[in-house]
């Protein structure tokens, strides 16, 4: 047997172990939480599936790494060469004047393909009283009472939660069209960062210059496949916009020597931005941003540490000079309350890999060990033509999608799982490619006439890429180029960011919500005991506690009750038929005691009842 199987052949092995231990890794539950969800009702550790994932991820990639480098002495780099792996000086980027010409191509294509998205289709579906609730509300609070974490649970970070009302501000337009039209305006900034890294990316190839071109050219027709429109839980979206602006900022940054630079003071920047941009995506970069600082620290590049240190400390110095002290401490208060309980309220148990029959979630494990893989291959192998740049930066790829990864731990469905893979398939397109082109440039391959037929590209390559590109966007894609609706896209985007919010309402729920105004015309706020988020907006009062979600509300029910208790509202909706998830009376039962102890039944309005204070 060749020895260079052996390596993959022992990693396949250990997948196999490790799926017979994932269910022997159990750790107790905490008898004293008192959240419930599935882990609550399974009495189910939520560490349990981070301790699985990591064994079961760093058992095979640690024999492989093992294996490979025993194997194959006189052909690899040891850890240490690794680490202090020095750049090299006579290394520069050769820029061709075709580069930005296919740059400036992808770049109109991505707004070609925008502009003809038929944008009735997204005016056209029905809110999301659950998930547009979620910032809807809270932005409508923050509009009327004027506080931050004050105001409203922040569950998602304060953009997230918060974002509509800048664009409602900004454009002078209180829409739910708006902020679906920036949700995909967000997304179109994330195809063109995924084609500004796969430009970075292959400019550092040691390829000759054509061959280079056309990596870059089918990996930002890979990369832009991780973006779909219709499909805002597709693998980049909208909230891993500033992950994909940071490594582009490291990118750059890597090229600059041991000194203080401002590239590096940026990125520690984000570690106080990505807090305020989302909270997972906080914590991740924070992490990410822990072991760069670690990393430069070991190589003895004090220089780059302390300018990430400094950015570090100017961002978040700065926050707490900005807020008052009264947001400061429900800041706080609020993302540690998150961290320490938001598995349990929206935690699945991540099904056991191949022996619970679920393809989706072994497929992404198997995925995330293949992309490690290949991130040890280019990093220990000598023969390997990779710079020290593009090493690095596929290390801390790498190390992003194993955080990110914790997104699909802790919901294991479709939209979570497909959203955390993003960075994996990332390294998967960008190395495979790379090793494909690699494959077929080996002058070994006598069988196989590859030279004439990349001199038959280098001729041609310039038409046969303008019509491969072409051929993609208005063929291929799931939003391909349809050129009739760009010169309608004006009048479409107007219509559909103005749109009456009652557009987005059955005719069910546009009947409640002028029921209820009639009952409420008096009151100065709305409380809903319901999962339907979205309706303090579509009401246009602010809610009587910042506790306006009631899914997330089970940590929180002491408050929630003192709230209630002070302002004593006098209509509030007590349940709803049509409820998304209708398991309120087990998430808040204190609550709902409070509440049964204290009103009566009011009236049966289709699928919705209300009491009122006794």
């Amino acid at each position: 047997m060749n020895k260079k199987y052996i390596p993959l052949i022992l990693t396949l092995a250990t997948v196999v172990i490790a799926t017979f231990f994932w269910e022997k890794i159990i750790l107790a539950y905490d008898s004293n939480n008192q959240i419930y969800g599935e882990y609550a009702v399974n009495q189910y550790n939520p560490s349990n599936d981070i301790l699985r994932f990591l064994f079961f991820v760093s058992f095979p990639l640690s024999i492989f790494l093992f294996s490979y480098l025993k194997l194959n002495k006189e052909n690899t780099f040891s850890l240490k060469q690794v680490i202090f792996n020095k750049e090299n000086p006579d290394f520069k980027i050769k820029y061709n004047s075709y580069y930005n010409f296919f740059l400036i191509i992808f770049i109109i294509f991505l707004l070609l393909e925008f502009f003809s998205l038929d944008f009735s289709i997204f005016s056209n579906a029905g809110l999301d009283f659950f998930h547009e609730g979620t910032y809807l509300t809270p932005s409508n609070n923050l509009d009327i009472l004027g506080g931050l974490w004050t105001s409203s649970y922040i569950e998602l970070g304060l953009f997230g939660n918060f974002g509509p009302l800048f664009l409602w501000e900004l454009f002078n337009v209180k829409s739910i069209g708006l902020v679906r039209f920036f949700g995909l305006f967000i997304l179109l900034l994330n195809k063109t960062l995924l084609i500004f890294l796969s430009k970075k990316i292959s400019e550092n190839l040691l390829f000759s210059e054509k061959v280079r071109l056309s990596y870059f050219i089918i990996l930002s027709l890979l990369s832009i496949s991780l973006v779909r429109y219709e499909d805002m839980a597709s693998e980049f979206g909208p909230r891993l916009f500033l992950f994909l602006i940071f490594f582009l900022i490291f990118f750059h940054s890597l090229f600059q020597k041991n000194k203080f630079s401002f590239l590096f003071f940026l990125l520690g920047m984000f570690s106080n931005i990505s807090m305020i941009w989302y909270i997972d995506v906080g914590a991740y970069l924070n992490a990410l941003l822990l072991l760069i600082i670690i990393y430069f620290f070991i190589r003895r590049e004090i220089k780059k540490f302390l300018s990430i240190l400094l950015g570090i400390l100017f961002g978040w110095s700065t926050f707490l000079f900005i807020l008052p002290t009264d947001e400061l401490k429900e800041f706080f208060d609020n993302t540690l309350l998150i961290y320490t309980t938001y598995d349990y309220i929206i935690g699945l148990i991540y099904p056991t890999p191949f022996l619970s029959g679920d393809a989706r979630s072994t497929r992404a494990l198997l995925l995330v060990i293949t992309a490690g893989i290949m991130v040890i291959t280019i990093n220990f192998n000598r023969n390997i033509k990779l710079n020290y740049y593009s090493k690095t930066f596929f290390i801390f790829l790498f190390f992003s999608a194993l955080l990110t990864f914790n997104t699909a731990l802790i919901r294991t469905d479709t939209p979570h799982i497909k959203s955390a893979s993003g960075f994996t398939l990332f390294i998967i397109y960008s190395l495979g490619l790379y090793f494909l082109f690699t494959f077929l440039l080996n002058k070994n391959m006598k069988k196989i006439p590859i030279d004439k037929l990349f001199n038959f590209f280098e001729k041609n390559f310039l038409k046969l890429y303008l019509i491969l590109i072409l051929i993609f966007f208005s063929i291929f894609k799931s939003e391909a180029i349809i050129f009739k609706n760009i010169f309608s896209a004006p009048n479409q985007i107007s219509k559909f960011i103005n749109y009456n919010d009652t557009k987005y309402l059955t005719s069910d729920y546009d009947e409640l919500v002028k029921y209820y105004k009639k009952l409420i015309y008096k009151e100065k706020c709305v409380q809903i005991l319901t999962n339907e988020a979205a309706l303090p907006y579509l009401l246009r009062m602010p809610t009587c506690n910042k506790y306006y979600l009631m899914w997330n509300s089970g940590p929180n029910q002491k408050k929630f009750i003192n709230k209630i208790r002070k302002l004593e509202p006098k209509i509030i909706l007590y349940s709803s038929e049509i409820d998304p998830y209708n398991d309120v009376f087990e998430r808040t039962p204190r609550i709902i005691e409070y509440i049964n102890k204290n009103y009566s039944f009011h009236s049966k309005f289709k699928h919705w009842t209300f009491v009122e204070r006794n």
